[in-house]
């Protein structure tokens, strides 16, 4: 992926990325990293598309080396997201916040491959007159959903109670307060240079996967 961006870097100066799927949640991070590895610089967004500017110093001879990747490392072990008792509660009290948060009504119905940057603040909105919340997943990979959940939990923040059914429930806390903290970036944050005329040069992943230049898309985990 990121030799496709600096490839396109040589005919054009910026890059369009259309990103889907669960990095999507945490949009502030897909960025970050977009802009650490490249050297570039995103200057516009809307959604989960990015254009990424390679800079107005920029010479392709000089670009960083990207070492190639000719195995695929070993999955990291996590612990586990689902304890078996919720901390503060007893085993009957979990079981039945369980059995509870599968029959609220869901907040939201996930599409695979979708765009989930709205996802933490309806959440964070829904806590605000509901202690539970459904999120609803059929159709998607269970370690996607399972992705997605650890990204809630750490982003709202919140409570994980399960992932039963394809679903995701989440539980606001005992004492929970509301998020003052501010959002990445609007749905659309034009920066200071959406005005200019940008030549977007296609580029295609041979996994289908990646980068495009003006259909392209980011499906892979960004952490």
């Amino acid at each position: 992926m990121l030799n496709d961006i600096h490839n396109n870097w040589k005919h054009s100066e910026a890059v369009r990325i259309k990103c889907m799927g669960v990095p999507t949640v945490d949009m502030k991070n897909v960025c970050t990293q977009l802009e650490d590895k490249t050297f570039g610089k995103i200057i516009h967004r809307h959604g989960g598309l990015l254009v990424l500017y390679r800079g107005r110093n920029y010479h392709p001879k000089k670009r960083p080396v990207i070492p190639l990747m000719l195995w695929k490392p070993h999955e990291p072990v996590y612990p586990r997201l689902i304890k078996t008792t919720i901390d503060g509660l007893s085993i009957e009290e979990t079981k039945e916040m369980r059995k509870r948060g599968l029959a609220v009504p869901a907040l939201t119905k996930l599409a695979k491959n979708g765009y989930y940057g709205s996802l933490v603040p309806m959440v964070r909105d829904a806590f605000l007159t509901e202690e539970l919340v459904r999120i609803d997943c059929k159709g998607l990979q269970k370690s996607d959903y399972k992705k997605i959940g650890c990204k809630l939990r750490d982003l709202v923040p919140c409570i994980l109670v399960t992932f039963d059914k394809e679903q995701i429930v989440v539980w606001r806390g005992q004492n929970y307060k509301p998020s003052e903290d501010g959002f990445f970036l609007t749905e659309r944050e034009p920066f200071d240079h959406s005005g200019n005329d940008l030549d977007d040069h296609e580029v295609e992943n041979q996994n289908g996967e990646g980068i495009t230049g003006n259909s392209d898309y980011y499906s892979g985990d960004s952490d």
